[in-house]
């Protein structure tokens, strides 16, 4: 065998084991998408906000349920303003220095109703919290999923545009002994070139990718990645996603609004019945007799047409509005259940597909392709289209990956894997 052939054959050896290399992970702590969400709901201001909305509600529970504060009342009454007794307090005996007390008296039930509507806004704040805490945390975990998404594309592309520089290389040396033409040469040359754009492309996604998820975990978002996906148990069975996925918090909080439309109903009927109030006074004239005041209102609800009737008729509407919201958000969970189940199970096979036929017929197909170079028995072309097609279905089973992950975020946030041991990694 000629010197040009062994090194052609060890140049074809070089690119069959770039072609098997992977970029080792960067140096440093790796981010992991469980301590990504972890970060997310740890000292969130909107989560710490609707904690602080909730504790005030409670508060506002407990004085919504007391008495009205007592009034202070004081006045002069019928004092003269004209004749030669006008400004006197002592020529008329009607005129007199009042000063009293008045106390409110809404009935025990509406004040206790007035509380429970507002520890109920606190139930549904709570419920809120629930919710928002799951969708940071979802939304961490498809931030955290791009980023991963583009770091993973970088390293395809940068380990082939190794295979290419080095393919360069090799043609290099070709030509130089009259094996290759100028032409591959430059083929081999324009490649690489565009592998280094694409490199650079994936950097460019990638740093938005960061940028993307620092907005939930500020700079955590900019240290190496974890090149390891979650993995997650079984798919649970469709009857056991639509039953957990009941119990998902956005429910819970229109659950907690039929509650309060059901407690402004009460109120509302609650009205219909009057409050009293008492007023208890004193009087100084001073050229006459001390007197006293003892005064007793009640409320006259004679006109319910169009007050305390509209009042219950909108309480009832309101009810029949949170049911109906109700329903409508429990057909979109049970929705969106059914369509990340079955899109993860159909992903799951095509990703089995790729790795049991798709990907090693790739790796034969560059393989054959380089040994028949190094034979000199077919082109150049033959090697580099193999290695651009299998760069191609790299990034689409990275893609399937990508997707299948974020099926399995989503499904944790609908609740179908509740009550699931934690997730682990590959």
């Amino acid at each position: 065998m000629s010197d040009f052939k062994i090194c052609r054959v060890l140049i074809a050896c070089l690119l069959l084991a770039e072609g098997g290399s992977v970029l080792a992970q960067d140096d440093g702590i790796a981010l992991e998408m469980g301590e990504a969400q972890t970060l997310a709901v740890t000292q969130q201001p909107l989560l710490e906000g609707l904690t602080a909305q909730a504790r005030a509600e409670r508060e506002s529970a407990i004085a919504s349920a007391q008495l009205p504060d007592p009034q202070l009342v004081g006045g002069i009454q019928d004092l003269p303003i004209n004749t030669e007794d006008a400004g006197s307090f002592t020529a008329d005996s009607f005129t007199m220095l009042q000063i009293g007390v008045m106390q409110e008296f809404p009935r025990a039930a509406k004040r206790q109703l007035r509380g429970e509507l507002r520890n109920q806004e606190a139930e549904r704040l709570e419920a809120d919290h629930h919710l928002a805490d799951r969708s940071i945390r979802r939304d961490a975990g498809l931030a955290w999923l791009e980023l991963w998404r583009y770091d993973q594309a970088r390293s395809l592309t940068r380990a082939s545009l190794r295979e290419a520089e080095a393919q360069v290389a090799a043609v290099e040396i070709a030509l130089k002994t009259g094996t290759a033409t100028q032409a591959e040469l430059l083929t081999a040359r324009v490649e690489a070139g565009r592998l280094r754009d694409a490199v650079a492309g994936t950097e460019q996604s990638l740093e938005h990718a960061r940028n993307g998820l620092s907005r939930w975990i500020g700079e955590a978002a900019f240290r190496p990645v974890c090149p390891d996906l979650p993995t997650s148990p079984a798919l649970p069975t469709l009857a056991a996603a639509l039953e957990r996925v009941r119990s998902h918090p956005h429910l819970g909080g229109l659950q907690v609004q039929i509650a309060e439309a059901q407690t402004g109903a009460a109120l509302a009927k609650a009205d219909y019945a009057p409050d009293w109030r008492v007023e208890l006074g004193y009087a100084d004239r001073p050229a006459f007799s001390e007197m006293v005041t003892l005064r007793i209102g009640i409320d006259l609800p004679v006109f319910t047409r169009d007050r305390q009737d509209r009042g219950l008729a909108a309480a009832l509407a309101k009810g029949e509005a949170a049911q109906s919201a109700m329903q409508d958000a429990l057909r979109q969970l049970e929705s969106e259940a059914r369509l990340n189940l079955q899109d993860s199970a159909r992903l799951r096979e095509r990703l089995r597909d790729y790795d049991e036929s798709l990907l090693p017929q790739s790796a034969s197909r560059i393989e054959a392709a380089i040994a028949g170079w190094g034979a000199g028995r077919n082109a150049l072309r033959e090697v580099l289209d193999g290695r651009r097609a299998a760069l191609e279905l790299q990034m689409a089973r990275l893609e399937l990956q990508h997707d299948a992950a974020k099926r399995v975020v989503q499904l944790h946030y609908l609740g179908a894997y509740d009550g699931v041991a934690e997730n682990t990694h590959e």
